[in-house]
Formats: C-alpha cells, sequence, structure tokens
C-alpha cells in the first residue's frame, strides 16, 4: 500500500495503517523495527494503534456481541474527511487531539495501555501515533507523525496538505500544456502558482502570512535553459515553509517575584 501511495500515484494519496490484532506497546513498537520493517519508510503513510471498540452493527453477520474490535484506519479517514471539509484549508490541520482528533463512534480499545501516557510514550518516538482518552476527554488521536522523521514533510497534514497543493497546482496549470515556451507563458505560469499559493497562505497553509516567508515560486530562464526548453518541457520550483504541529505542551512554573524585587528596587537594595 505504502509503495501504491508513494510511486504508483507519485506520492499524491497518503496510507492510513493499522497496527495487528491484540499488540501492546512493546508488540507494535517490535513490529515496526523488525517485522513489518516500517522504520523511517515514507513520509506518505502513518501509522494508528491500537485498534478500536465499537458497536456491533449486524449481529446477524458478526455475531451476537455488543461490540466488534476493529481496525482503526476507518474510523481515522472519517477524521480526515472531516477535518478537510470542515473549513478551507482544513487539510492543513492536524488530525490529532481532542478536537481536530476526536473519533465518534469508538466506544474504547483492545489495549488499555493505550489509555496509560508512559506506554505510549514508548510508540509515540517510533512514530506510531496512539489512541487514546482520559477522564472527561472525548477519544481521540494522540499523534500526527508519518513514518519518515528524515522526509521533508514528516507530518501527517504538512504530507497531505502538500499533496492537496500539487493536485491542485497540476490541474490549475493545465492551461499552458502545448502553448509556446516563452517569457511570457513562463510568467504567467508563476503568476498562476503565486496567486494559488496566497489563497492558501490565508488558509492557514503556511508558518507566516507574509507572502515572502510563506513561500517561493522560482520559474526562471536558468530553470528553463534551451535544452529544457527543446526538450518540450517547461519548469517551475516552488518552496513551502509549511506548518509544524505543537505536539507537547511544555509549562514552567516559578515563583512571581515582581513585587519583592520592585520593593527592593525602591528600597535601594
Amino acid at each position: 500500500m505504502v509503495r501504491y501511495c508513494e510511486v504508483a500515484r507519485d506520492g499524491l494519496v497518503f496510507a492510513i495503517l493499522d497496527s495487528p490484532a491484540g499488540f501492546s506497546a512493546t508488540d507494535i513498537v517490535s513490529y515496526v523495527s523488525q517485522e513489518a520493517a516500517l522504520d523511517g519508510l515514507s513520509e506518505h503513510a502513518a501509522l494508528y494503534w491500537p485498534r478500536v471498540k465499537v458497536l456491533n452493527p449486524a449481529r446477524g453477520v458478526f455475531g451476537n456481541v455488543e461490540q466488534l474490535v476493529v481496525p482503526p484506519s476507518g474510523i481515522i479517514a472519517g477524521v480526515f474527511a472531516r477535518n478537510d471539509s470542515a473549513r478551507p484549508g482544513g487539510v492543513y490541520e492536524a488530525p490529532a487531539g481532542i478536537e481536530s482528533g476526536r473519533m465518534f463512534g469508538v466506544l474504547g480499545f483492545e489495549s488499555k495501555e493505550a489509555l496509560d501516557e508512559k506506554k505510549r510514550d514508548i510508540v509515540y518516538p517510533r512514530r506510531i501515533n496512539p489512541l487514546t482518552t482520559g477522564p472527561g476527554l472525548p477519544r481521540f488521536i494522540d499523534g500526527s507523525r508519518t513514518l519518515k522523521a528524515s522526509g521533508n514533510f514528516p507530518y501527517v497534514a504538512e504530507r497531505r496538505g502538500v499533496s492537496f497543493i500539487e493536485r491542485s497546482l497540476k490541474a490549475g496549470l493545465q492551461f499552458a500544456r502545448h502553448r509556446n515556451n516563452t517569457e511570457g507563458l513562463r510568467a504567467q505560469v508563476r503568476r498562476s502558482i503565486a496567486a494559488f499559493l496566497l489563497a492558501q497562505m490565508k488558509n492557514g497553509a503556511f508558518r507566516s502570512q507574509e507572502p515572502a516567508k510563506a513561500f517561493f515560486v522560482d520559474v526562471s530562464d536558468a530553470l528553463n535553459p534551451p535544452s529544457v526548453v527543446f526538450a518540450g518541457k517547461l519548469v517551475a520550483r516552488i518552496g513551502l515553509a509549511t506548518n509544524k504541529p505543537a505536539e507537547f505542551i511544555v509549562l514552567r512554573i516559578a515563583q512571581d517575584t515582581r513585587a519583592l524585587e520592585a520593593e527592593l528596587a525602591s528600597a535601594g537594595l
């Protein structure tokens, strides 16, 4: 599946991978690093653990039990779709956390270890996204990493957002195909790309709301020398300053001594 996303579909689709049934935190870490060899495999895929419990929708089909343990990928895909359609630029929002990562219809988890922060701290550094809940919290996705830390876009929303931009640009630049490859055409292509990226910037795609800091577009003669033009190609280079999620909230709490310091300063001490 990962190869299909990365090669057959040119990296424009994303794989949601399930953990095998019955796996503990240490089991899934071993599976990723050894049996499945998923460590650092691709930025076009993400793995989620553990499996989830849902209501049995058809007892005549699945047996006379109230709940079923199922792979979470279908529910995760639903979370992706909900975020994508929630607002313009929803694809750039990490599908994780108690709001954007909330999983409706999930009644529990196959492994109770998912509720243990120490166990989640075992899996997440290995780029396995845990599913969890807590007192007063919904059941939610507690991670947004792809399998590959060293990729250009190592987070789920980053990678999916860039894929969306690439698909959109490929569709939007069809007007340029088979036209004479002149400076005028290249300038038009540059304006079209920049206009689209400006719209995405306003939708929250990039780290900055200043175009010069958010992206660049290069369709220069240096990229399009005669050899490229004679080969029937028009080359554009695009750089994107994509967002990074706040995975951890770090609080540093200390005694507030401002009043004491002011008193000492006024006394000349």
